[in-house]
Formats: C-alpha cells, sequence, structure tokens
C-alpha cells in the first residue's frame, strides 16, 4: 500500500514544489519511489510501497494509454480473476500489477467496476479527455482519504499532514475539537479546518474546467446481504470456510508477509489459517514468516495463550516487552498516528515487523465490530426484549386469560403493556474542553447513517446497532488508526476479517450466533474450537493492545509546564491559557491538559516534518506511459 496525493490549484498556475513536498512528507508510506504527473491546473502524486509485481513497471502515476492515469493507495485481491476476464475481453496487460487492473477495469465498467473489486483502497483517476478526476474510497473505509478545500486549493491525501505543504499551517476547527471522536467520525469529519474525510463507499468526481464537485454512492452493504442458515453448527462452519478463503487470498505477495500473535480470539483465528493454509499450498519460509511477534506488557493477560499456540504449529515465536514511550516523545508520535490517543504500543509492534524485514502483515482486525464487543451486549439484545414486548401485544389481543397470566409469569410482566425499542441514532454533542478553548457550533447535521435509515426500518435492531459501528464512521477511526500505525513504519497490513464476504456474512448473523453459552463471538469460537488452547477458547474477556496510560511524572508535568507557557501557545486565540495554567496551578483536569498539549505537539509535529523537508526542483515529471 501506498500514498496519494492531489491538488486541484484553483487561483494560481500549478506549483511542483507542493506535490514534491506531499509526497517527501509521505515518504513512510512509500519508500520504495515516488512520481508525479501535471495535467492542467491538477497535479497527482504518489508514494509507493512496492508489494505487487516489485519492478518499476509497476510505478505510479501509471497510465496504460496517455488519456486515462491512476494514483493507487490499496490493494484488490481478487485482481487475478478480473485480470483474466479483462484479458478476454483483449485488454493488454504490462505489468503485473494489482494497479493495472483497477485501470483497465475503470475503462472497462466505469464506476460499476468498483462493486467487482474486492479489497481495500483510495484511489484518484484522471480522464484527460473530458478534464475530469474521480476519487474513490472502499467500502469498509480502511484506507483513508482526506479532502482539503479552501479558496485557493482542493487538494486529497492518505494523511492530514501532508496538507501543511499548502500554504505551510494546518489549523484546528473550534467547531470540532473536543468533539467525541465517534460523533466527529460519524460526521465523516476531522479536527481541522477545512479538512474532511472522503465517506467509504463513496467517489467524488471534480471536473477540472469549472471546479464543480459531485459526490456519489456505489457501496450499499444493506442490498448485498447474504441468506444465513438457521442452524448454528452450518453457520460455524461457513464461517471457517469464508475466513480461510480470505486469508488465503491475501497470502498472495512478492514481497516477505508474516504476521503478530496476541492470543486473543482474533489474531489466532488468522495465525492458525496462515498455519494451515502454508502447508497445504507449500509457501516457502522465506516468503512467509510464520514466526510471530508477540507484544507483552503490562495489562496483558494472553501472553501465555499465544506462547503455547506458536509451539502448537512448532514457531519461533519473539516475545518483545513493550517499554512505556516517555512524554518527550510524545511529538512524533501523534504527528504520525495523527490521533491523541496513546495507541504508542501499535506502532512499537510495526516497527519491530520492519526490523524482521516484513513488509506485508496479515493481522486479525475487524472481528469485534461484526461479532460483537462484550459492551454492546445490551444493544445486541434489545430484539429479545423487543420479541417480547410484541408477543406481549399479541396474547393480549388473541390470547385467553390462562396464557396472558402465564406469559407475565414467564417474563415477569405486569398488567401495563411494554413497548419495542426503536433503533436511533443520537450524535454527542458535549465538548471536552469548554472552559479551554473558544468553541463554536459542531455542525452534526449529516450523519453517515442517515443515507440509510430509511433502509434500516426493514431489518432488527441489532442489525441496525452493528452497521451503524461497523460502517458509518466508529470503525473507521480504529482501521485509520491502525493503517497509520503500521503505514509510519513501511508495513502494509491486510485484515482478512474485512473480506467483502466475511463481514457481511457476521453483518447478517444473529445475536443468537455471536452469543451462546455465556460466551462472546461463539460462531468465531467453535469454528476454532479444534486448533485453540482449551484456555484460549473459554477466555472470558477481551485483549486487544491497550492505550498507554501516560505517568504524571517530573518529567510529564515539566513538559506540560514548557509546552502551556511557549509563547505560541500563550498567545494563541484559540486556547484559553488563563483557564488551563490556573487548573495546571492547582493540579486539576490535567487529563484534559495534557490532551490539549498533544493537540498542539501534533501540529508542531506536522510543521516539524514539513520544515526538515527540502525540495530538488530538478526532478522530473514521471510519467509512466508504459504503451506510448
Amino acid at each position: 500500500m501506498c500514498g496519494i496525493n492531489g491538488i486541484i490549484f484553483k487561483t494560481s498556475k500549478t506549483d511542483v514544489s507542493k506535490i514534491l513536498k506531499m509526497n517527501a512528507i509521505l515518504d513512510h508510506r512509500g519508500p520504495d519511489d515516488s512520481g508525479f504527473i501535471n495535467h492542467n491546473n491538477l497535479l497527482l502524486g504518489h508514494t509507493r510501497l512496492s508489494i505487487i509485481d516489485t519492478s518499476n513497471l509497476g510505478s505510479q502515476p501509471m497510465s496504460v494509454d496517455g488519456r486515462y492515469w491512476i494514483i493507487y493507495n490499496g490493494e484488490i485481491y481478487n485482481y487475478k480473476t478480473l485480470r483474466e476476464e479483462l484479458i478476454l475481453k483483449k485488454y493488454k496487460f504490462y505489468s503485473n500489477s494489482d494497479t493495472e487492473v483497477v485501470l483497465n477495469a475503470y475503462k472497462e465498467w466505469g464506476v460499476d467496476s468498483f462493486q467487482k473489486f474486492n479489497g481495500e483502497w483510495s484511489f484518484a483517476i484522471l480522464d484527460k479527455k473530458n478534464n475530469e478526476v474521480i476519487i474513490c474510497r472502499d467500502g469498509i473505509g480502511y484506507k483513508p482519504c482526506y479532502i482539503y478545500d479552501n479558496n485557493n486549493f482542493f487538494a486529497f491525501s492518505s494523511e492530514i499532514k501532508a496538507f501543511y505543504a499548502l500554504e505551510n499551517t494546518i489549523e484546528f476547527d473550534n467547531n470540532n475539537l473536543g468533539i467525541n471522536f465517534a460523533t466527529l467520525n460519524n460526521c465523516s469529519k476531522t479536527n481541522f479546518k477545512n479538512i474532511n474525510q472522503l465517506t467509504q463507499g463513496r467517489y467524488l468526481k471534480v471536473n477540472l474546467n469549472n471546479l464543480e464537485k459531485k459526490m456519489s454512492r456505489w457501496d450499499y452493504p444493506l442490498n448485498n446481504l447474504p441468506k444465513i442458515n438457521s442452524g448454528f453448527r452450518e453457520n460455524v462452519n461457513d464461517y471457517f470456510d469464508l475466513l480461510y478463503e480470505s486469508t488465503k487470498l491475501r497470502l498472495n505477495s512478492d514481497v516477505k508477509t508474516g504476521t503478530s500473535l496476541s492470543g486473543g480470539l482474533d489474531s489466532s483465528a488468522i495465525f492458525t489459517l496462515m498455519n494451515l493454509i502454508q502447508k497445504k499450498e507449500k509457501f516457502a519460509e522465506d516468503d512467509l514468516d510464520l514466526n510471530p511477534i508477540i507484544m507483552n506488557y503490562e495489562e496483558m493477560k494472553t501472553k501465555e495463550d499465544a506462547v503455547q499456540l506458536s509451539k502448537k504449529f512448532k514457531r519461533n515465536y519473539q516475545v518483545v516487552d513493550f517499554e512505556k514511550v516517555t512524554a518527550d516523545k510524545t511529538m512524533d508520535l501523534v504527528s504520525s498516528l495523527e490521533v491523541v490517543e496513546e495507541y504508542f504500543i501499535q506502532f512499537e509492534l510495526y516497527k519491530k515487523q520492519k526490523e524482521k524485514g516484513i513488509k506485508v502483515s496479515l493481522d486479525g482486525h475487524g472481528s469485534d465490530e461484526f461479532l460483537g464487543y462484550p459492551n454492546w451486549i445490551p444493544e445486541l439484545s434489545v430484539d429479545i426484549y423487543n420479541s417480547i414486548a410484541n408477543n406481549f401485544k399479541t396474547i393480549n389481543k388473541f390470547g385467553k386469560t390462562q396464557n396472558i397470566n402465564k406469559f407475565k409469569r414467564l417474563f415477569g410482566l405486569g398488567e401495563q403493556e411494554i413497548n419495542p425499542i426503536s433503533f436511533k441514532s443520537v450524535p454527542d454533542l458535549n465538548y471536552g474542553f469548554k472552559s479551554y478553548l473558544n468553541t463554536g457550533n459542531f455542525d452534526g447535521s449529516y450523519q453517515i447513517i442517515n443515507d440509510d435509515l430509511e433502509n434500516l426500518e426493514n431489518f432488527p435492531y441489532e442489525l441496525c446497532f452493528t452497521y451503524l459501528m461497523s460502517y458509518c464512521g466508529w470503525f473507521q477511526f480504529f482501521l485509520n488508526k491502525w493503517d497509520r500505525a503500521s503505514m509510519s513504519n513501511s508495513v502494509e497490513v491486510r485484515m482478512p476479517f474485512l473480506d467483502n464476504n466475511v463481514r457481511l456474512f457476521g453483518l447478517a448473523l444473529s445475536s443468537s450466533n455471536k452469543l451462546k453459552n455465556g460466551f462472546t463471538k461463539s460462531v468465531l469460537r467453535e469454528a476454532f474450537k479444534d486448533y485453540f488452547p482449551k484456555t484460549m477458547y473459554n477466555q472470558q474477556f477481551k485483549q486487544g493492545l491497550n492505550i498507554q496510560n501516560i505517568d504524571y511524572n517530573e518529567n510529564t508535568i515539566n513538559l506540560i509546564a514548557e509546552i502551556i507557557n511557549e509563547t505560541k501557545f500563550k498567545e494563541s486565540n484559540f486556547f484559553n491559557f488563563k483557564n488551563i495554567n490556573n487548573d495546571f496551578i492547582n493540579k486539576q483536569n490535567l487529563d484534559k491538559i495534557w490532551l490539549l498539549c498533544k493537540y498542539y505537539l501534533m501540529i508542531e509535529g506536522f510543521k516539524k516534518r514539513n520544515d526538515s523537508i527540502n525540495i530538488n526542483l530538478k526532478v522530473e515529471e514521471k510519467s509512466n506511459l508504459l504503451n506510448s
């Protein structure tokens, strides 16, 4: 996977130095190669992490006819099948890359091609003839795409920090900063002025002549739900088969592939499948490294389970003891991850993978969102309550007195009828920093789920809630966090649980398949019962990689004091220095003050990266016109 950048100049001629600088800022996403193309008022840039067809034939921007050009971040895992289909239609291929398949698929089927892709992506395709560019994002939103739009530029990028190159600044939006992250992402917004997210499952077409923009939707998950078997055992078998094929599909790579292992259910399932597939398909050890990294940290409960599973498959595991990151390293990390929560363990995990020479990692993210977090059990149980409520109304109308009384006794009901619970999505509009920021009014008028509310009326509450959490912003925040943690270390992460077929199957499953006999993720547990150690199968907690808890020691306190007393911080119209300083002196609300400091450090980190780049304007435009 790679980094993509694009700039449309609204008021001036194109300035090549800006796209070169954006590319340089995203060098970690694509250290193997970079290039750009200049067309009228548009610049398209790309940084390449070579995964499939590592030769120069896979370089980008890419064209095969001079009319259509693509910059692409992601992987289409079914590209070989699509390639064969296109060859039958007389298409000629000049590389073995999936990028060229995407480009030719778009030439053949237009926007309908997006429905054919099984993978994760953000890409832009320029049509020189029609003088328009189309920017598209995958259906689940794993690969990020941010949009910057002001009076001077319309731009897009894989990461927010790249926009710093446009005008040597990025500013926070005081209407958004401090709003609950789920609310922010449910509305496709960010914490920054003029910067939004391209909503997953959509594409944006921009006319380069008049700058008209049109957003369209291509992905409709609710219209593509599979039929689910009524039997639990059949569903277990189906789920295993889908996940097996998904994992196998994601092992196609021309570089070293590996994995990590936490000892939780999800990573253990993927690790198990990789071992089964490796044995059956005879992958070479040099291509597929199944000696996992096990991150050991203070709150970890499953290290021994991970070790036991590794030994079962006779793998040489590596236990890495995570050392807490000191506060003085925060600026580099939050500007890399573009989130202020300390997801530092994830960053260190992929750093270790890179040191092992791993360029592609298959990971277990994405199971919880479709099979149910433990703290979502109330929402996943609403349909049980609704069923009782509806049946109570029915028996009161048609039942005999003795049956009505029996129903009341069974479910502990009184005389008054109970009403079903309707699905609603109410955004949290409370500001977290009211006394510290000059906040405005958050615009929550558009939520992603609004596009599906009418359709969702046909579905059970549990599916509506799962859809909200998995497709409408909340999950995408975490996916993009994982993307930046891995790509900051030039490691591509592939997630078998996010395969089109796997995730739609999970979305369609009823809670009776997810919660059974007092356990969560029942369909997953049963699918791997014969492979997991007993202690792993019986896990009664959610592990995951935790956020690092900061120690408010002398060094941290001194750093906070240094930050809030910087002239730029004190004189900012954005921060209320007086209130912040008073609370800091009285040792009150240190968590909130440190959070604001991290936002400040993030911007400073962006500035540091931008200022450190020295652009050579003699660099020639790269135009990989393969059949000229």
